[in-house]
């Protein structure tokens, strides 16, 4: 069963290799949570500073299995301007890819200027830049030619028998959407890069190349009130991916929500997982927890995936008293408003 395991991570390793057919930017669970990482279009539509840290380890027990942390802040500078950043590590095995993302957003309003606010509408655009390194260290790892499906135990050409690194650099675009109970993006990551190959895990004369290729993201989701005194909401939201090299997956999410404080999700990533998700907004403090179980093949050899975001909202006002409120509009997004307070002649 141990060799079992590693020879699955060493199947898993290749999928990184041969052109890169399959996703290489990490899965979450609290995509809603982490929003950040999918569209950085997001930076700077809140009127708080949210700090995130997410600790994500996948398929518990499995050896090598991949183990993803990631911080992210983003802030709004003027009315129409916001930033963002992301530091990240995420190791598989003896893969590892670590870096940092650093975004500029212009945003703008697409309702009237007398539209109420409840019914304004705001666009945000994202340019991107990602500081990557990609790195491969074989040293404590059994070598993984004795595992080969042939059993011929040859050293692979495309495996280094010590440690390789590339730095690459990557730009990204995004558009996000967002009023007070809808929002939605679209977003284009990595789809501009120099240079194209990373080198590791790379050999040019049997035809194996390693890439990062761009990964594009659609999500969108919904706020819905169920009572009118707005103590119960649902919120149902889904994720798109997709790359070049790999089919669309979806994600579908929902969750109920309680006076803005507590809430219980459920949510589908297609072929791969269920997951169940609880957490609390309380005041400036965030906490959220999944749990994953596999649907995949992996089922029987993993005991489920972990994932833990914790946060903390620094206020850009000078407020006194911070505390949540019961109105989800100025609480629970606390959306930036762009407009200028316009009055009637």
């Amino acid at each position: 069963m141990k060799n079992f395991k590693k020879l699955i991570l060493v199947f898993i390793l290749f999928l990184f290799v041969n052109e890169a057919k399959s996703q290489q930017l990490p899965i979450y669970s609290q995509y809603m949570f982490n929003d950040y990482a999918i569209n950085p279009g997001v930076a700077g539509t809140l009127d708080y500073i949210p700090l995130r840290m997410t600790y994500r380890n996948q398929w518990t027990g499995f050896s090598g299995a991949p183990k993803t942390f990631t911080l992210t802040g983003h802030s709004a500078v003027t009315d129409n301007i916001g930033l963002g950043s992301m530091l990240y590590t995420d190791v598989t095995g003896p893969i590892s890819i670590s870096g940092a993302m650093f975004s500029y957003n212009f945003r703008f309003p697409v309702s009237g200027k007398y539209c109420q606010w409840d019914k304004r509408k705001f666009l945000s655009l994202s340019l991107s830049t990602r500081l990557n390194q990609f790195s491969f260290d074989s040293s404590g790892e059994t070598w993984y030619s004795i595992h080969a499906p042939d059993g011929s135990g040859q050293n692979d050409p495309v495996i280094p028998l010590g440690s390789e690194t590339s730095f690459n650099i990557y730009h990204s675009l995004s558009v996000y959407f967002y009023s007070e109970r809808l929002y939605a993006g679209i977003s284009a990551l990595d789809i501009f890069s120099n240079p194209n190959d990373l080198e590791v895990l790379t050999y040019y004369d049997g035809g194996y190349t390693n890439n990062i290729v761009g990964q594009y993201n659609f999500i969108l989701g919904y706020y819905y009130p169920i009572d009118k005194q707005k103590n119960w909401a649902i919120e149902p939201s889904i994720l798109l991916k997709k790359t070049k090299m790999s089919k669309m997956q979806y994600h579908f999410n929902s969750r109920v929500i309680y006076q803005d404080l507590l809430w219980l999700g459920l949510s589908y990533r297609q072929s791969d997982a269920f997951v169940l998700l609880f957490g609390i907004d309380y005041a400036q403090y965030f906490f959220g927890y999944s749990y994953d179980t596999s649907v995949s093949e992996i089922n029987g050899y993993n005991s489920g995936s972990h994932e833990l975001v914790v946060g903390y909202n620094f206020s850009l006002r000078n407020k006194k008293d911070n505390s949540r409120l019961r109105n989800r509009f100025e609480d629970r997004r606390k959306l930036i408003n762009p407009f200028k307070e316009f009055k009637r002649n």
